[in-house]
């Protein structure tokens, strides 16, 4: 007993070794669709400035982008949820597409409330078009068609389906949508060929894809529409402010049960990426709207207000 106690005077420790310091190796950061789509896209522009950030601090690890689409993003939000919580493995999730199963009560292979949010790294508005060779030049001019809407689409969960569901209906307009689509891309297209009636992409999209003027640009669900189409309603000019509130989010989380100390040092780091000049630089020129400012507190409540309002309508996704 007197040699530990004289042992400890002189400063040796008997203590458990100190927790490493995080991150040990290369952090994997999921993306849930294949290459070449908005996700995929900032995800990568993201990732050159998260390796920048850590090697600042003496970490001399890669942070390396796994593409892993399948079954609306469930597929990479089961694997997420299933990997250790220790960091090194993280998603950037699509809200609300990613919360189809809360929405709707069912089982999703993933409990969506239970990850860990980190921040929040974009948000998307909808831009509603017609083909400016088409009938459509106006909203009564869809609402007034004397059928259901054709609308092509990727799938049910796409989160541009489950935003047209909700204006459709809160317009009390029948839509007939047509799956199969592999990107937004792909849809805008077919209705400029006749197949589909109208198309909703994100803003950046809207703006790249109407570049030639092919499109009538109908409306712009936010408070504030964009001054490149300032003939454009939007969900207050129309009676239903709610509408403004139906976007697309991009936020990256981490497995159920991370630490508060790592999720914070991978906020840190996605914090310094988004910010970085160069990636705000891409972000002007590409119209992708990169954020940064919700902490990982407020990126928790930011999904949980979105998912909440769209599971007010929850019966158009059953």
């Amino acid at each position: 007993m007197r040699l530990f106690a004289a042992m400890l005077a002189l400063g040796v420790a008997f203590a458990t070794p100190a927790q490493a310091s995080f991150p040990e190796k290369n952090i994997e950061f999921v993306i849930p669709y294949g290459p070449g789509g908005g996700f995929d896209t900032l995800t990568r522009k993201m990732i050159p400035f998260m390796e920048e950030y850590f090697a600042k601090k003496g970490a001399d690890i890669s942070v390396v982008p796994v593409n892993m689409p399948g079954a609306g993003g469930a597929k990479a939000a089961t694997y997420t949820t299933r990997a250790k919580p220790d960091g090194h493995t993280i998603q950037i999730f699509n809200i609300p597409g990613h919360g189809v199963s809360y929405i709707t009560g069912s089982d999703g292979g993933f409990d969506i409330t239970r990850m860990t949010w980190i921040t929040q790294v974009g948000v998307d508005t909808y831009v509603l078009m017609t083909s400016a060779s088409g009938p459509f030049k106006t909203l009564d001019n869809l609402i007034n068609v004397n059928r259901d809407l054709k609308i092509p689409e990727i799938g049910p969960s796409a989160t541009s389906s489950m935003a047209n569901s909700i204006v459709w209906s809160t317009l009390n307009k029948g839509a007939d949508f047509i799956y199969g689509y592999k990107s937004s891309q792909e849809y805008a297209t077919a209705v400029l060929r006749g197949d589909g009636d109208l198309t909703m992409a994100v803003l950046g999209s809207a703006k790249r894809y109407n570049k030639a003027g092919d499109y009538n640009v109908i409306a712009h669900f936010s408070e504030q529409i964009d001054p490149e189409f300032p003939g454009a309603l939007n969900g207050a000019a129309i009676g239903h402010p709610d509408l403004d509130a139906v976007n697309l989010l991009r936020v990256v989380a981490g497995p159920p049960g991370m630490s508060p100390e790592i999720t914070n040092e991978l906020h840190a780091a996605l914090k310094y990426a988004v910010e970085h000049p160069e990636l705000q630089k891409w972000a002007v020129e590409t119209q992708n709207n990169a954020v940064s400012s919700a902490t990982p507190a407020a990126a928790d409540a930011t999904v949980m207000r979105a998912l909440n309002l769209y599971k007010q309508f929850s019966h158009l996704f059953k």
